[in-house]
């Protein structure tokens, strides 16, 4: 597997979470916070309750690759030591791939991109590639490759 950029070249990493912070409310910033006013924007744009609203994680979002081969890349982005730190930096955020926007992506937070039925921890199926595909055409969003 070919590592995504956004795994190892933190500052296009950082370019893609701030774009996706001003264009889709990736947040909150601190999810052990309380963000009354986060996730109140959040239910209103979904039309659903805060309770509700707050189930809707990057950690089970459809865009939320996860699969072994992906962890491995985010792990060796973050440290190439095997024995180093980078499985307690993974471990602490719940790090994942956002396939949607192409960012490193912290399982607690959220976006108002988010999709239903994840994460992907194995092999996508053509389904899941097709869903993608529609949301990133949705958000004109350009495949790295």
């Amino acid at each position: 597997m070919n590592c995504p950029t956004a795994t190892y070249d933190i500052k296009f990493n950082l370019k893609n979470r701030n774009w996706a912070i001003k264009n889709v409310d990736y947040g909150p910033a601190n999810p052990e916070e309380d963000n009354e006013e986060y996730w109140q924007n959040l239910a209103d744009m979904w039309s659903v309750s805060i309770d509700e609203v707050q189930e809707m994680r990057c950690g089970n979002c459809a865009a939320f690759i996860q699969t072994p081969e992906m962890l491995d890349c985010i792990l060796k982005g973050i440290d190439e030591e095997t024995d180093g730190y980078a499985k307690d930096v993974q471990g602490a955020a719940n790090l994942g791939y956002c396939e949607l926007f192409d960012f490193k992506c912290a399982g607690e937070r959220t976006c108002s991109a988010w999709l239903t039925g994840g994460p992907i921890t194995k092999k996508m199926t053509k389904n899941q590639q097709n869903m993608l595909m529609m949301a990133k055409t949705e958000y004109d969003i350009e495949d790295e490759s």
